[in-house]
């Protein structure tokens, strides 16, 4: 029994953006991201790696999606970790290459990355953690 109707599997994020699969809408993730990178307490340049992994984990799937696609970013701040997940319906169905020179420059923003799937769903998700000498 779950009285609070809570996905186990799925935690609720803090905040969760949907936008239509454009590059023109790439900007509202980056901002959010940005917004919720300072609300964990980050660096500044933890703070612009975000701002530039969000924006490489989004391109990666609107390229692979239709227009009328929605792509959702979760944002869930722990702790001092950012975990951000985005997901999309995209054409292929499967999550993007991981050998690539996009994927490297993604994984070398954040602490870490993962890309899968999830009922017909495809998720890239990453998370970064403030440095223990950043106190609050």
């Amino acid at each position: 029994m779950n009285p609070n109707n809570v996905d186990p599997v799925h935690p609720p994020s803090d905040v969760t953006l949907s936008f239509r699969a454009t590059s023109a809408n790439v900007a509202l993730a980056r901002t959010m991201a940005v917004a919720m990178a300072a609300r964990t307490h980050l660096t500044i340049d933890q703070i612009e790696d975000v701002r530039l992994a969000i924006d490489e984990a989004v391109s990666q799937l609107v390229i692979d999606c239709d227009e009328l696609t929605q792509v959702n970013c979760d944002f869930t701040e722990t702790g001092g970790t950012l975990f951000i997940r985005v997901t999309a319906n995209t054409r292929s169905g499967q999550p993007p290459a991981t050998d690539t020179f996009s994927w490297l420059v993604l994984a070398a923003l954040v602490d870490e990355v993962t890309a899968g799937t999830d009922n017909g769903l495809v998720h890239l998700e990453f998370r970064i953690k403030r440095p223990a000498s950043v106190t609050v």
